[in-house]
C-alpha cells in the first residue's frame, strides 16, 4: 500500500484502495461462485484458494462499476512499476468518448506480446497514444495487474464470469466467448514489480501436482 500511494503521488493520481480478497479467510459465500468441475474442465486442475480470492477480489471491483453505473475504470494491483508513457496513454484513452474498446490491457506476461516476433502478437495498430500506440488483438493476453474497463465490459463479467473456473485473467482473455476484444498499449506501460513476490502462490497444474506428491505416499 504504501508503495502505491507514492507511486500514485509521483504521477498525480488519486485513487482509491480496494481491500483484496483474502485466500487465507474465504468464506462460503466466496466459495459459492466456485464450480471445481468446471475448473478441472477449463483450467485442467483445481484452482488454489489464492487464485479464487484474487479472482473475487477483480470480480468485485467490476460489481462496484455496475452497481454505481460507473462509465470507466482504471484497475491496478498493487505490485507494480508504472513506465513513464502511462499517464499520457490512459489521459488520452480516458478522454475517447465512444472508443471501439472497452477493455485495453496496459500489462502482460506473454513474452510473444512484449516482443512479438509474428503477425498474431503484434496485432493490429488502430490509433496513436502520445508516445504510445493501441493495439487490437486476436489472442489472449495475460495479466491482471493494469487494465481500463468501461461499464459495458464490467456488465459482460459479471454475467460471463459468474461461475469460477479459470483465473481472472483467462476468463476475461477468452474474447471468442465473452465478446471483450482485446486492445493493449504498446509499448506495455506497466508490469510487476521485481521486488514483489506474488501472494497467489503455486497454482494451477503445479499446485496440483504438489498437493498429489505430498499426499501419496508410494511417490
Amino acid at each position: 500500500r504504501a508503495h502505491m500511494q507514492a507511486l500514485l503521488s509521483a504521477l498525480g493520481l488519486t485513487a482509491e484502495f480496494v481491500s483484496a480478497v483474502d485466500g487465507a479467510a474465504l468464506t462460503q459465500a466466496d466459495r459459492s461462485q466456485y464450480d471445481a468441475r468446471l475448473a478441472r474442465l477449463n483450467y485442467r486442475a483445481e484452482m488454489t484458494d489464492t487464485e479464487i480470492a484474487c479472482y473475487l477480489s477483480h470480480y468485485r471491483i467490476y460489481e462496484r462499476i455496475c452497481s454505481e453505473t460507473l462509465p470507466l475504470a482504471l484497475i491496478l494491483e498493487d505490485d507494480i512499476c508504472i513506465a513513464p508513457n502511462f499517464v499520457e496513454a490512459v489521459g488520452i484513452l480516458a478522454a475517447q468518448s465512444d472508443p471501439a474498446w472497452t477493455v485495453v490491457r496496459l500489462q502482460t506476461i506473454r513474452g510473444k506480446l512484449l516482443n512479438p516476433t509474428s503477425k498474431q502478437g503484434r496485432g493490429r495498430r488502430v490509433g496513436a497514444l502520445g508516445a504510445s500506440e493501441l493495439y487490437q488483438l486476436d489472442t489472449h493476453v495475460l495479466g491482471g495487474c493494469a487494465y481500463l474497463m468501461r461499464l459495458p465490459a464490467a456488465q459482460t463479467m459479471l454475467a460471463y464470469g459468474r461461475a469460477i473456473s479459470r483465473p481472472i485473467d483467462q476468463t476475461l482473455d477468452r474474447f471468442w466467448e465473452n465478446g471483450i476484444v482485446p486492445y493493449i498499449v504498446r509499448p506495455f506501460p506497466v508490469r510487476q514489480h521485481p521486488a514483489f513476490d506474488s501472494e497467489i502462490g503455486v497454482r494451477g497444474k503445479d499446485a496440483y501436482y504438489q498437493v498429489f506428491v505430498r499426499t501419496d505416499g508410494a511417490h
